[in-house]
């Protein structure tokens, strides 16, 4: 039986400026993520910061303990001109998300399954990075960083509920 790799493709990025950041993680639904236009790549990174417990008798070996997590979202892409009814999400949208400091819902999933998606990313976070590039005749791109303020969630703590 063949291993059914998960195309990387189809998980982009969202974001849901809607839903009340004080919602509980296990309360979000995928009702009103908009996707964001035109990424090239996209991805998460989670870290945890270790408590040294290394001692002199902890030999050869460092010793540590679970301590703080964060989490991050990232995100570049093409700059499009997106034109009323699209729900896709601009590079400006972002750039003016980034300027105004407020804090979103943001996701990473599968574009074509939502709720279904095998692998889901999401939590609230501000965008602490923006950046544009011009170059002399291509395509104009973007980037985002975002910075996750609490927790994160998987694919098995979203609300699936209709």
């Amino acid at each position: 039986m063949a291993n059914e790799f998960i195309n990387g493709r189809k998980s982009v990025l969202f974001m849901d400026v809607i839903t009340p950041i004080t919602t509980e993680l296990t309360a979000v639904t995928t009702a009103n993520f908009d996707m964001v236009a035109c990424l090239t790549s996209n991805g998460f990174d989670g870290t945890t910061s270790a408590i040294s417990t290394t001692s002199k008798c902890s030999g050869s070996f460092a010793e540590s303990l679970d301590g703080e997590k964060g989490w991050t979202m990232a995100g570049e892409g093409m700059a499009v001109d997106i034109v009323s009814p699209d729900q896709r999400i601009s590079h400006n949208a972002l750039f003016k998300q980034w300027r105004s400091g407020a804090a979103a819902w943001f996701a990473i999933m599968d574009a074509d399954t939502l709720e279904t998606s095998p692998t889901i990313r999401y939590g609230v976070g501000r965008i602490d990075s923006y950046s544009d590039a011009f170059p002399d005749n291509e395509a104009q791109t973007f980037s985002i960083s975002i910075t996750g303020i609490g927790e994160a969630g998987d694919q098995d703590d979203l609300d699936v509920t209709p």
